[in-house]
């Protein structure tokens, strides 16, 4: 066999050599000619003084490492930024978008202009376009108290603080709330915090850590800091709403045989949600800082009578719990099952982060070549202040024929109107004549029969009166949930369940809101007292001690104050409904 030149084999190492170096050097030459660009958006052209102003950067294919805030004639700096990045990569082609946002309230009639800025990048000079605003007269808010570097006014040895994420929000929009205890006392021993109710709001509680006590320099002064509870609201009303009430009972030890009591509240904190700018589309799926869909085929071709499963996923940030199944327009050939739901969602400082997944499956009935609409939707984006669309492309599908059938019989469909043709279409005549008897050779035989034929008759009334119970149950939704209280109760707390302190807390509420048919934002602690007291006035101290202690053990307690607590819950219930008038 000849071999190869010995000559030729260390220029062929060396182009090689440069044809790796070209081909690892081709993303970054096609980055290069990636355009960059900074440009500078507001959500709305036209507001009131007073009212809030978004204004987002937007760096395109750049990076910037430092950033001010820009400085707006006639407007007031209120916070941010709040950032978003995005990346894609496309045919060898990658582009990135780094998004700041910050926000102003405006303070200042007339027509403005934010004026065209100039951004130092790692691409160079960048410059945006200016902007035009028109601001009217309108109510003024107002202005904060002196306030520390997280915005909670600090003036007292020991206070509490509701500190929000933001102060003005859009309907639906995540707030993050946290309290706070601030205190500069030696040995405090903190007995009992009351956190109020959000009335229009619709919560859920980040799992942080236990609560405890870290350092802080606040106006000068040293403060131990510790945060009991942060939640994210998403407001279900519009208006200005005041969070206050949040207080707290300690004490502290002077000496070995003195100790005084301690008790604090916080400042009254308002928040003002605003109404959507524009009116909501019919296909609008609510407000969320991110959200994409898209759904896939298990297989693009199936045989008839066979099983195909579609995945519809929505993904991104905010009440992801309230999406709603989608409204798919399926073929009439098609044989569709209930959709099985799948959740993939984190509780961040965010909202809701993840993904939910209908799971659909599908028997196609009859062979054909089908195409499953595409998915169009909208939801809200409150950083640019207006509705943006969701899309997902339609999908194909190919149903051949039925190969688990044999040739000879079978079952075929064209449309699930048509008529269904019989395995065995012609049943052979019994020459056996065993079952047969001669007349009245069994005189009970005719009474069974009869009975037999009477049961197709009170089947169907026994199942009429069921569908009119479930009938008259869908119109008195209230008093379905009053007499289901119960026993929706027992399922909550059920034994295979893993009881924890939250768990409990929940199932107290859900019985209260059932039993009183109230929704979550109607229920307070006072309210639910007057109500019990009306209702039930033997039990209502009682109710009033287990929830005083069911706020206590969230704050301090243990698994085995789960399942005491859960246990006089049950036996409570069960007394309020003997006596529930």
């Amino acid at each position: 066999m000849a071999s190869f030149p010995t000559t030729l084999a260390s220029p062929l190492r060396t182009f090689l050599a440069r044809v790796a170096v070209l081909l690892a050097a081709l993303p970054t030459n096609l980055l290069a000619q990636t355009p960059a660009s900074v440009d500078l958006l507001v959500n709305r052209t036209e507001l009131q003084t007073g009212q809030l102003l978004k204004v987002s950067l937007v760096f395109t294919n750049c990076e910037i490492k430092e950033l001010e805030p820009p400085t707006l004639e006639g407007f007031q700096f209120r916070g941010g930024p709040s950032t978003s990045t995005s990346k894609q990569w496309i045919n060898g082609v990658r582009t990135s978008e780094l998004r700041y946002t910050y926000d102003y309230i405006a303070r200042q009639e007339g027509d403005l202009v934010i004026p065209a800025m100039t951004w130092a990048t790692n691409r160079g000079q960048l410059r945006s376009q200016p902007v035009k605003l028109r601001v009217t007269q309108g109510a003024s808010p107002q202005a904060p108290p002196a306030s520390s570097a997280k915005g909670t006014a600090v003036t007292r040895d020991l206070m509490t603080a509701i500190e929000p994420s933001k102060r003005a929000v859009y309907l639906g929009e995540p707030l993050v709330i946290a309290y706070k205890i601030y205190n500069r006392y030696n040995g405090l021993d903190v007995r009992e915090f009351d956190i109020p109710e959000l009335e229009g709001f619709w919560k859920e509680t980040i799992q942080d850590p236990e609560a405890r006590w870290e350092p802080e320099l606040i106006n000068g002064k040293r403060y131990n800091v510790a945060t009991v509870r942060r939640i994210v609201a998403f407001p279900q009303q519009t208006g200005t709403f005041v969070m206050k009430d949040f207080s707290l009972k300690g004490f502290m030890r002077v000496n070995f045989f003195e100790g005084k009591n301690l008790t604090a509240t916080c400042e009254p904190v308002t928040i003002e949600v605003m109404p959507l700018p524009e009116a909501a589309p019919a296909n609008s799926h609510g407000t969320f800082n991110r959200l994409s869909v898209s759904q896939t085929l298990s297989t693009d071709s199936v045989g008839a009578n066979e099983a195909v499963t579609l995945e519809v996923t929505y993904r991104g940030v905010g009440n992801l719990k309230f999406l709603q199944e989608p409204q798919i327009a399926w073929p009439a050939e098609f044989e569709v099952f209930d959709a099985e739901v799948s959740d993939q969602i984190t509780i961040s400082d965010e909202g809701e982060r993840g993904a939910r997944t209908f799971k659909f499956v599908a028997i196609p009935r009859a062979p054909g070549d089908y195409m499953l609409p595409a998915l169009q939707a909208a939801f809200f984006d409150p950083l640019r202040g207006t509705h943006t669309p969701l899309y997902s492309p339609a999908l194909a599908l190919r149903v051949g024929r039925d190969t688990q059938q044999g040739s000879s019989v079978g079952m075929t469909f064209s449309h699930r109107q048509d008529v269904q043709v019989l395995n065995q279409d012609i049943r052979h005549i019994a020459l056996d004549p065993s079952p047969f008897h001669p007349r009245n050779t069994v005189p009970w035989m005719a009474g069974l029969v009869l009975g037999g034929f009477a049961l197709g008759p009170l089947g169907f009334a026994g199942a009429a009166w069921r569908r009119r119970q479930r009938h008259l149950e869908t119109l008195d939704r209230s008093g379905t949930r009053r007499k289901r209280a119960l026993r929706t109760l027992a399922d909550r707390l059920s034994p295979t369940s893993e009881l924890t302190l939250d768990h409990v807390g929940e199932a107290m509420e859900g019985y209260l809101m059932d039993k009183l048919g109230w929704e979550r934002s109607e229920l307070t602690r006072e309210r639910a007292m007057e109500a019990l007291q009306r209702h039930v006035p033997q039990q209502a101290e009682a109710w009033k001690a287990l929830w005083a202690a069911c706020e206590m053990a969230r704050f301090g307690g243990s698994g085995s104050d789960a399942a005491r607590l859960a246990r006089e819950l049950q036996e409570l219930a069960k007394l309020t409904e003997n006596a529930w008038s």
